[in-house]
C-alpha cells in the first residue's frame, strides 16, 4: 500500500467516525459539558475544523472553513452558549470537506510526501509524518465526539462488529 493510499483511509476512517457521531446532533446538544473539566461537542468539533485546515494546508487544498469563530476552540472550554460556534455551518463545511481532503492526499506526490515541513512542537518532519501525527490527532477528538455524544443524552453511533447495534448504529 502506498503512503498516500494509507493516509487517505486514516483520514477518510476519521470522518467517517466523525460524521457518525456528529449524526443528529444540535446547537444544544453540541453545549453539553462533561464535568469535571471536559470539553464540549461544540470545541471538539471547533478544534477538529480549525486542526484540519492545517492539514487541508499540507496537502494543498483551501482551509476547510476559514471563521475566526474557530479561535474559541482554543485552549479555554467553550462552557457557555455566548461563546459558541456556529454549529450547523461548522459541522457542514467540516463533513463537506472529506472527499477534497481524501483527494488530495491520494494525489499528492512521492516527492511531496518527505519534504520537510514543520512539526508543531518544534523542529521539522517530513509531510508524510506530520500528515500521519495530524490523522492520530483528528481520531482521538472524533472519538471525543462519541462520548460526549452519549453524555448530551444520545445514542452511540459507533460499534464493533458483531455488537448489538441500536437503532441507526452503524459498524465503523
Amino acid at each position: 500500500m502506498k503512503t498516500q493510499d494509507l493516509l487517505a483511509q486514516q483520514f477518510g476512517m476519521m470522518y467517517q467516525v466523525a460524521g457518525l457521531n456528529l449524526d443528529g446532533m444540535t446547537q444544544e446538544h453540541s453545549l453539553k459539558q462533561p464535568s469535571p473539566g471536559g470539553n464540549c461537542a461544540n470545541w471538539i468539533l471547533g478544534h477538529l475544523t480549525d486542526v484540519q485546515n492545517g492539514a487541508m494546508g499540507l496537502v494543498g487544498e483551501a482551509p476547510v472553513w476559514d471563521s475566526k469563530e474557530l479561535s474559541r476552540a482554543s485552549y479555554d472550554p467553550i462552557t457557555e452558549p455566548g461563546r459558541a460556534i456556529d454549529w450547523e455551518t461548522m459541522r457542514s463545511r467540516f463533513l463537506g470537506s472529506r472527499e477534497r481532503c481524501v483527494a488530495a492526499i491520494k494525489n499528492l506526490a512521492d516527492e511531496k510526501l518527505v519534504d520537510p515541513v514543520p512539526h508543531p512542537f518544534g523542529g521539522q518532519c517530513s509531510r508524510a509524518e506530520l500528515l500521519s501525527l495530524l490523522s492520530s490527532h483528528q481520531m482521538y477528538h472524533a472519538g471525543q465526539l462519541g462520548i460526549v455524544r452519549r453524555i448530551a443524552g444520545l445514542e452511540g453511533m459507533v460499534k464493533g462488529p458483531g455488537q448489538p447495534k441500536e437503532t441507526g448504529a452503524r459498524a465503523v
